[in-house]
């Protein structure tokens, strides 16, 4: 996926949305020129016990996709299937030994980032500048949130992870 430095507005029927989808898509570009290339090894690998490897950051970031799509587009409770699959990326710690487990190849969590960013940005294409102001509970107990924060976090949390993902490759090569 190739970086678009130019936001193209008018794709959708609000500017806001053509926005938060060009954050969306710059984010998820970056991670996967950030991950190109790594064999299975470097996937798996950890610095130290209990540290993410780089393949339970790529588990996370796809688990928040689908986290908040269901949560907040879809305003459903997860089902069993999508608790099991969800819910131990989302928190990583004590599921890292079982999510590094899998074993799996660059290529599987190629696919699993293309499939949740396609769920996602069908999701936000269907807002409109209204549904940003919308309150939802959760994050500040005092004010609660709004759509447009929670977006906004979503994009944060997976550039945050992105960083911890290039740390982790520079202590692989500089172990190797």
């Amino acid at each position: 996926m190739e970086r678009k430095t130019i936001v193209k507005f008018g794709a959708t029927a609000d500017t806001s949305i053509d926005y938060i989808l060009a954050m969306f898509n710059d984010a998820r570009a970056t991670t996967l020129q950030r991950v190109e290339g790594l064999t299975k090894d470097e996937l798996h690998w950890q610095y130290a016990q209990d540290w993410n490897s780089i393949s339970v950051l790529l588990e996370h970031i796809v688990a928040c996709s689908h986290y908040f799509r269901i949560w907040l587009f879809e305003q459903r409770n997860f089902t069993l299937e999508e608790e099991k699959y969800i819910f131990p990326s989302l928190e990583m710690g004590k599921f890292i030994p079982e999510l590094i487990a899998k074993n799996k190849d660059l290529n599987y969590y190629i696919a699993e980032l293309s499939a949740s960013k396609i769920l996602m940005d069908k999701a936000i294409a269907k807002l409109t500048k209204e549904d940003f102001h919308k309150k939802i509970h959760g994050y500040n107990e005092l004010t609660g949130t709004n759509l447009a924060w929670v977006l906004y976090h979503a994009v944060e949390d997976e550039v945050h992870h992105r960083g911890q993902i290039s740390m982790i490759r520079k202590l692989y090569k500089a172990r190797s």
